[in-house]
């Protein structure tokens, strides 16, 4: 029962912080701060809390399936590259809304390796979840135009998310958790050193407009705690697709957090939105059972 827990409130509070992650990316983006450094930024301050939290004290000698976490390391940085992008000028809500279709893509990989059991649910799921895109899009195909980009970024992150989420939960124990994820965000860290240089003209302007530098290290902030929550939820409790389901309510934390800032918005595509992003949770409890 312990273990049920971990598995759904730390991807629960992971996913209430997915769109203060957006919205600072966003802000900082529209104020000029190019996104490699937005990038770079915030996986050095994930890899930090990281750090910070595990305190890891072991060889740095890579042996075994180390590399795995290596790799999937690199698998982490492209997810959030690609994500980054996907919300750099789209709708929050259809970004965190077609981001839960990884879970089909950690659910079929659980399922061959016999991480987890096989279910039809999963072509059912996969129906329920291209519909949910579909309607938090707006329902239409002039919607689906417009947000195709949006969507198109968010499949790839999700591929790489994906992917990530499934080694993290079948191979991290074997490795020895804390060790997985130091390397893997490690990693990540490392590469992201490269954009950090690469894009020093971003500190100069958050330099002369501290907001924007506020705003990239909540962007980092929250993103660290999000990722740790989660990865603790996949690499402990090796129930990746339930904490994936639950991680997907993030959609509907879009939702309500566009509308508690007050985003201007069709009452009706609003509507369609939530519709949506409730289906997308729908979709992936109908792809777990």
């Amino acid at each position: 029962m312990l273990g049920l827990s971990g598995a759904v409130w730390l991807p629960f509070l992971g996913a209430a912080l997915h769109p203060l992650l957006g919205w600072c990316v966003q802000r900082g983006s529209a104020g000029g701060v190019r996104l490699g450094a937005i990038v770079g930024i915030a996986n050095l301050i994930t890899a930090t809390i990281f750090i910070a939290y595990l305190r890891p004290e072991f060889d740095l000698r890579l042996v075994g399936k180390d590399w795995w976490a290596v790799g999937n390391g690199l698998l982490f940085f492209l997810g959030q590259w690609f994500s980054i992008q996907s919300v750099k000028s789209g709708d929050l809500a259809v970004h965190s809304s077609a981001l839960g279709i990884k879970v089909v893509i950690v659910a079929f990989f659980s399922m061959l390796v016999g991480l987890e059991m096989s279910s039809f649910g999963l072509v059912v799921g996969v129906v329920l979840a291209v519909l949910a895109v579909f309607l938090v899009a707006g329902g239409s195909i002039e919607g689906w135009r417009i947000h195709r980009q949006t969507v198109g970024l968010t499949l790839v992150a999700c591929l790489f998310f994906g992917t990530n989420d499934f080694l993290t939960g079948w191979q991290a124990q074997s490795v020895g958790t804390g060790r997985w994820m130091c390397l893997m965000i490690g990693t990540s860290g490392l590469v992201s050193l490269g954009f950090v240089f690469r894009r020093r003209e971003s500190f100069v302007l958050m330099k002369k407009e501290p907001i924007l530098g506020i705003v990239v290290l909540g962007a980092g902030l929250a993103l660290g705690l999000q990722s740790l929550w989660v990865n603790i939820a996949f690499s402990e409790y090796q129930q990746p697709t339930l904490s994936n389901v639950v991680y997907s309510s993030r959609g509907v934390m879009a939702v309500l957090f566009l509308m508690l800032i007050g985003k201007k918005a069709d009452h009706q595509f609003r509507g369609r939105q939530a519709g949506g992003a409730v289906l997308m949770v729908v979709a992936l409890i109908i792809v777990l059972l």
